[in-house]
């Protein structure tokens, strides 16, 4: 080999040695640079509550080792199906790192990404919501569903699953039957307009609401008065809360007590309750034969609801006797009278047969009728007495009634059909009343013949929680 070669061949020799020395020692950086870039999280970067700025992503991910078995140790997943709340199992429940580094922005707030078990999703609804039937498609669903709540990592999540969009199937959840009578066109109008009616979520249904967009139809106060009592009782075998309910001031026929909600349009006297759910429910009226349906149809709720009523009590009504020119022997009877009532209302919670809240709803009372008697002038007046022969104990004068704490009275129809008021007392006799008191304070009422009388001063008078205020 002549010198020539040899020197070139050497000169490559070494130019290839240098240049391997060379990537040898300061190729490290150059791939980390430019090759193999070490990733950094920028400023203002969280992974959940954890401040990971400016820190490369495998240190970042180190700060989490321990993060699922701490979160499984302090975290709760509350689950709500309609009206019940359950608390999911953690035990099974991951945070998947890798998927939650690579998903991961700089200088924004990034979550964990979680892997719950769709087995363990299916037991815990089985096992809390037996009421519903959860295909394999919507356990996949609810178990994508909690798996994206629990991403921002608080230590309690709460999540409801039963909104319009789960695929369960739907049923009658209440339904009461009225006995209804002969219908008006205009009665039959209003059920008809009611029928099929949609209560969306958390929505408040007003009945007078309603009937404002309604053409007139005639139906009475009455008639309205039978149909939204209906309607009342079913919502009380639901969850659904009642927002505004009264009662008329006679005890209503047809109507069970305790489930009367009286409809007066002149007064504004409305039936209001709502929707607390998350679904949307279906409201139905119907006519059928001699009977008036209503129910609510929806997602099936996991409890059963019951009216209960109790401590009926029976209020007696007194005697007025009044005194007359025109009766000149013996007496006249004004009035017959009737007893009053006060009566308890509660709605019993229950699960699998037992009781598990028993909810006051409210006291509703109806005043009596007082009986009223008609006496010849010469009779020694006494106003005001127990009706004799009646069941229960004399009704002191000046004594207060224990009254209820809702369910106001109001007259059930504003033409005066229903409405329940107590008799004036008025009679058919003559004569300007005059009242005094006898040596026991007993009050008298006399009258002066040949003038048309007025003994409504005589009439006791009950304030809207039952508590005589005029004895």
């Amino acid at each position: 080999m002549n010198n020539k070669v040899f020197g070139m061949t050497f000169a490559a020799i070494m130019g290839s040695a240098l240049l391997f020395f060379g990537v040898a020692n300061a190729g490290a950086a150059v791939v980390d640079k430019w090759i193999f870039p070490t990733e950094k999280f920028g400023d203002h970067t969280y992974i959940g509550t954890t401040n990971v700025s400016n820190m490369d992503v495998a240190s970042a991910m180190a700060q989490f080792s321990g993060t699922a078995e701490s979160f499984r140790a302090s975290s709760e997943l509350l689950v709500t199906y309609q009206d019940a709340t359950a608390k999911y199992p953690l035990n099974n429940a991951n945070i998947l790192l890798e998927e939650t580094a690579a998903r991961a922005q700089t200088g924004v707030q990034n979550t964990f990404v979680f892997d719950l078990q769709e087995q363990t999703t299916k037991k815990f609804l089985v096992a809390n919501f037996q009421a519903a039937e959860f295909s394999n498609i919507e356990v996949e669903r609810i178990t994508m569903k909690l798996e994206q709540a629990l991403e921002s990592g608080l230590a309690q999540t709460h999540v409801t699953i039963s909104d319009d969009s789960l695929a369960v199937d739907r049923e009658t959840v209440s339904e009461v039957v009225f006995p209804q009578g002969s219908t008006g066109e205009g009665a039959a109008a209003v059920i008809s307009a009611i029928d099929e009616i949609q209560i969306a979520p958390g929505a408040k249904f007003s009945f007078l609401e309603f009937l404002g967009q309604l053409p007139p139809t005639g139906a009475t106060d009455k008639e309205l008065t039978k149909i939204a009592s209906a309607i009342y009782a079913a919502v009380l075998e639901t969850n659904f809360t009642v927002d505004e309910r009264s009662i008329g001031t006679s005890i209503p026929k047809n109507i069970p007590v305790g489930q009367e909600a009286a409809i007066n349009r002149s007064l504004g006297v409305d039936l209001v309750f709502t929707n607390p759910n998350a679904s949307s429910f279906t409201l139905n009226t119907e006519l059928t034969g001699d009977s008036l349906i209503a129910s609510l149809s929806g997602f099936p709720l996991v409890y059963d609801y019951a009216l209960q009523t109790s401590g009926k009590e029976t209020v007696e009504p007194r005697l007025i006797k009044q005194y007359s020119a025109f009766v000149t022997a013996g007496k006249a009877v004004d009035e017959e009278g009737s007893e009053g009532i006060r009566i308890h209302v509660n709605r019993s919670v229950i699960s699998d047969g037992n009781e598990l809240e028993l909810e006051s709803i409210s006291t509703d009372f109806y005043p009596p009728v007082n009986r009223v008697e008609i006496y010849p002038l010469e009779t020694e007046p006494v106003s005001v007495e127990s009706v004799p022969g009646t069941n229960g104990s004399e009704t002191p004068d000046g004594e207060t009634e224990e009254g209820l704490t809702e369910g106001g009275q109001v007259p059930a129809d504003s033409s005066g059909e229903g409405a329940g008021d107590q008799p004036a007392g008025d009679g058919s006799s003559t004569g300007n009343s005059e009242n005094k008191q006898d040596p026991e304070g007993n009050e008298k009422h006399t009258e002066n013949p040949g003038t048309d009388g007025d003994a409504k001063s005589s009439e006791p008078v009950y304030d809207k929680g039952g508590n005589l205020v005029n004895p």
